[in-house]
């Protein structure tokens, strides 16, 4: 994907991308991380999409400033692991392995690479666990469960009772992470928002306003933590 880089401003990195669908110029930053993507038809050229992003440079800075860095995964970095802040630290051991609020990882090896795919492991194993739980108190049965790092929603069922989940819910308060699942199962039974589906996953969980609440107002905080080699 090409990328627009504006006069004076390295900063305001621009991802740009052409559709043939598309019928005119639009310029857009994600709610989650601050991404800015300009989208346009196949057939403008490159300077009309930079001129365009010159003239709305103003209100680019004036956005951007709302939105909280990004946290970079290393040595000494503090994430959280089902809503507690827990440290990464350097051992011998070859495995990560978590004791109290320590993460170790091994100094051999990269160590964002490892916390990323100890994360999705225990995601795996607590999203397993809670749908499995769900399913049966459901009188249903999932096929399959998948892990994504979607930015667009934290999860989804499908029509042949297969779950999707964002592994980065592994980053929230356990409560919200099995709201999620219990909101993802209740769907196996009715494929909407109906009433009909917000009392199943009343019925499956419990009262979850607050969890609700905590993904509307912190769920954009979990795709700040950048996992790069």
């Amino acid at each position: 994907m090409k990328k627009i880089f504006l006069e004076d401003e390295p900063d305001l990195e621009i991802f740009l991308r052409q559709s043939s669908n598309s019928r005119r110029i639009t310029l857009r930053i994600s709610a989650l991380d601050g991404k800015i993507t300009i989208t346009g038809p196949n057939y403008i050229d490159f300077k009309e999409f930079r001129k365009f992003a010159e003239s709305k440079k103003s209100w680019l800075k004036s956005k951007r400033k709302s939105f909280e860095p990004p946290i970079f995964i290393s040595e000494g970095t503090k994430i959280p692991i089902l809503g507690i802040d827990t440290k990464i630290s350097l051992s011998d051991s070859p495995e990560p392995n978590k004791v109290g609020s320590i993460l170790f990882v091994s100094k051999e090896k990269p160590v964002s690479t490892q916390v990323k795919n100890y994360l999705k492991e225990i995601s795996r194993v607590h999203l397993d666990h809670m749908c499995k739980e769900f399913s049966e108190r459901l009188g249903s049965k999932v096929s399959k469960i998948t892990l994504r790092d979607t930015r667009s929603r934290w999860g989804s069922c499908s029509n042949d009772a297969n779950l999707m989940f964002s592994w980065r819910l592994i980053m929230a308060p356990e409560d919200v992470l099995a709201y999620v699942a219990a909101h993802e199962v209740a769907h196996l039974k009715h494929m909407n928002h109906s009433k009909d589906f917000w009392e199943t996953v009343g019925y499956l969980f419990g009262p979850y306003k607050k969890e609700l609440a905590w993904l509307k107002q912190n769920g954009s905080s979990l795709h700040r933590y950048k996992f790069e080699s």
